[in-house]
């Protein structure tokens, strides 16, 4: 019987990386649409896991209504899965992401002060003095008014005076930006990293506290080279695909994110 290789050393919960791999089987046409699914024994031996282990990734099999759970039979394949993943388009440029016109995002502000006196991190990335305060702000991200995302963002206080009290313009930063402060923002460097969220903000997403997160780290910079925005957004794993493409720039390569 073929075996299934896990990544015991991945950050990835064993669980998911399993339902995963079952996700590409059913696609690739391993089990017939509306058959049934390999039994837990035969899946167990494959992937050399526990029962709870198993039934844990064919939970997430069906909360995605891929399969069709009975008490004492073997789990069905259905025919019409919903789907729950959502292509992010998603600006290099501006910082912003879009989902289609049938999946409307929006994003609420969960906290917006100033902080006088930033972590050593933020205070290097955006290259502030010593005494130089920063502003920041928690967002709540939603995805057919569903949480999807939590970000969390630092800009120096100089460069934006009075947000913490003007707020945002139709809470949009990429807006606010360039109406009000008429800055331009020419440049990001983004870094993904796959991680799990804290218990908090489990819970402000609504989400197992081992779901995998997508963390993108962003540092935006503006037409004078100065940095404008240090941020970290973490996505529902689970959720969301991003994906990358490179095109020729001149003698460099240029990322694009859609």
């Amino acid at each position: 019987m073929k075996t299934h290789h896990i990544d015991r050393e991945s950050p990835v919960p064993v669980y998911f990386q399993v339902a995963e791999d079952m996700k590409n089987r059913i696609s690739n046409g391993e089990w017939k649409i509306n058959g049934p699914l390999a039994s837990e024994s035969e899946l167990i031996q494959q992937y050399g896991i526990s029962r709870v282990t198993l039934r844990q990734a064919l939970a997430e099999l069906e909360k995605d209504d891929i399969i069709k759970r009975s008490r004492g039979k073997r789990s069905i394949i259905n025919k019409n899965p919903k789907q729950f993943i959502h292509e992010l388009k998603y600006s290099l440029v501006n910082g912003r992401y879009e989902t289609d016109s049938q999946h409307p995002m929006y994003a609420e502000i969960l906290e917006l002060k100033i902080i006088p006196q930033p972590y050593d991190f933020i205070s290097e990335a955006l290259e502030l003095s010593e005494g130089q305060a920063a502003i920041y702000f928690k967002r709540l991200f939603y995805c057919d008014n569903k949480p999807i995302a939590i970000g969390r963002s630092w800009l120096p206080q100089d460069l934006v005076p009075g947000l913490e009290k003007d707020g945002f313009i139709n809470n949009s930063l990429t807006q606010t930006i360039s109406e009000r402060y008429h800055l331009n923002i020419v440049q990001v460097d983004d870094i993904l990293e796959t991680v799990r969220a804290s218990v908090s903000d489990s819970q402000l997403l609504n989400a197992a506290y081992d779901t995998p997160m997508i963390l993108i780290k962003g540092l935006s910079r503006l037409d004078n080279g100065r940095p404008l925005e240090c941020s970290n957004t973490m996505w529902l794993g689970d959720r969301v695909r991003f994906s990358l493409s490179f095109s020729k720039n001149g003698e460099r390569f240029k990322m694009q994110s859609t």
